[in-house]
């Protein structure tokens, strides 16, 4: 398997830019966006696994599904998924000088996966578009799906995207007492943003050790309004100032992972977690070695393990419960 060096290219969804495809659609959050944003503290967890796991599953339920990397320091989930042979537009090739793009080209245009379209970000061929082109790439991709899956990695650089402005959030959580620090820095807003100096990100690496104790002995819970959130995420270089912040509503729902660790007495408990972060886990997924290496291996994901199904399931049952898929809008 090989990452390919694609030459950059201009399709047809960024030659017609168009409302079409976008008509009345409904106003809801998001500007009118049905989709969830999933965010992680902690990389290399498996939060790019969980959204496209997330997708497969809704797909099994007959809904129509798309997804989006907007993990802009990482990236790579077509290399993931195993598509990254396959042709088709990528992250740092859209442009939208106009702010709109045609939705069904775009669709036409994005490889995909299993039948699920996929807006891959391979930052290794160029840098990430414009805010105002991610924003025109999102929202014709609403066009044509019932729902959106954001991968929004740790949230950085996408402070000014208005078109996942309030939209729910899903928060993968590494169930390590390091892992609950980072994810409680992410829910307060205190992770440092993008061009921050050394002593901002000491200080705040010395806010997470301190947490970090208050998990090892089983002390501390988020206070109820102190979140802090309007100084969390980056901004895109070049973008306005100000803007949406990543995490600016509460998570629809906390998710924990178990990495692979050298004692089970180093993760820390589910109930523990939770009384931490100051919001349930609807669920705890386990390591799973064969879905592990098939990744690794670069063959993608192929299947669903069979404990992740059982697992997912009150996530998948939370999403189809919460967002009313053909009868309008989120929150609409």
């Amino acid at each position: 398997m090989g990452i390919s060096n694609r030459a950059d290219k201009t399709g047809a969804a960024n030659r017609r830019p168009s409302d079409g495809g976008l008509a009345g659609r409904p106003g809801g959050r998001g500007e009118g966006l049905r989709g969830l944003v999933f965010l992680c503290a902690s990389g290399g967890v498996g939060l790019t696994t969980l959204v496209a796991l997330v997708a497969k599953s809704l797909a099994g339920r007959s809904h129509v599904c798309a997804l989006a990397d907007l993990d802009l320091t990482g990236g790579g989930m077509d290399v993931l998924l195993g598509i990254e042979g396959v042709p088709g537009l990528r992250l740092e090739q859209i442009r939208a000088p106009l702010g709109r793009m045609d939705s069904r080209a775009l669709m036409e245009e994005l490889p995909v996966w299993d039948g699920i379209p996929v807006l891959s970000n391979d930052p290794w061929n160029g840098p990430a578009p414009g805010w105002w082109d991610m924003d025109a790439a999102l929202k014709a991709m609403s066009g044509f799906a019932e729902l959106l899956l954001v991968d929004a990695g740790r949230g950085t650089g996408l402070r000014t995207l208005r078109s996942i402005a309030g939209l729910p959030r899903v928060l993968l959580v590494d169930m390590t007492v390091l892992g609950l620090a980072r994810a409680r820095s992410l829910l307060a807003g205190s992770k440092p943003p993008g061009g921050v100096s050394r002593e901002t990100a000491d200080a705040h690496e010395g806010s997470d050790a301190h947490w970090a104790g208050q998990v090892d002995m089983g002390r501390g819970r988020r206070a109820p309004g102190s979140t802090g959130r309007d100084v969390a995420g980056g901004v895109p270089a070049g973008s306005e100032s100000g803007g949406a912040n990543p995490i600016d509503v509460d998570p629809l729902v906390v998710i924990g992972v178990r990495p692979h660790v050298g004692r089970s007495s180093d993760l820390v408990g589910q109930d523990e977690a939770a009384d931490f972060l100051g919001l349930p886990l609807i669920c705890v997924l386990k390591s799973e070695a064969s879905l592990a290496g098939s990744v690794q291996s670069g063959l993608g994901l192929r299947k669903i393990p069979r404990s992740y199904q059982k697992a997912l399931k009150p996530l998948i049952d939370v999403i189809e419960d919460s967002l009313p898929f053909r009868s309008g809008g989120i929150g609409g």
